[in-house]
């Protein structure tokens, strides 16, 4: 036991401050993949995704070459006057998902809404995959 003693003599107060301060500028950002269920309907498709803590402000949703791309982003709060001393949930979180969405969907008509940490987004089909009925004569 005697041979540790050396050892933690040198782990002073300012060198643990100095670890603990080089650990808390390195960047805390996190990426996710969100949840997301996908459901189906006889007129549209429906994705509802876990955003926790995200607002509008800090989401992008894009549709391009027949895939739709949700990108959000959540800020670690620090209220005023107070600073990190140990960080051991997550910092600034990235969330990011793709989902191809072929011709099936009218890409003009997509809509999205997002309520307390959930983000909704209605894909109604297109005319062409709609079921049709065809009348024999």
């Amino acid at each position: 036991m005697t041979t540790f003693f050396p050892q933690t003599r040198m782990l002073n107060a300012r060198m643990l401050d100095a670890a603990l301060k080089s650990t808390l500028d390195t960047d805390c950002t996190t990426s996710l993949t969100p949840r997301a269920d996908v459901l189906e309907s006889e007129k549209e498709f429906r994705i509802v995704m876990d955003l926790p803590g995200v607002q509008s402000d800090g989401l992008e949703i894009n549709v391009e070459n027949e895939a739709l791309t949700v990108k959000a982003t959540r800020a670690a709060a620090v209220p005023e006057g107070f600073a990190v001393r140990r960080h051991e949930r997550s910092g600034d979180v990235q969330f990011s998902r793709t989902f191809k969405l072929g011709n099936a969907v009218d890409g003009e008509q997509i809509s999205a809404k997002l309520d307390g940490g959930v983000l909704q987004i209605v894909l109604p089909k297109s005319d062409a995959s709609l079921p049709r009925r065809i009348v024999v004569k």
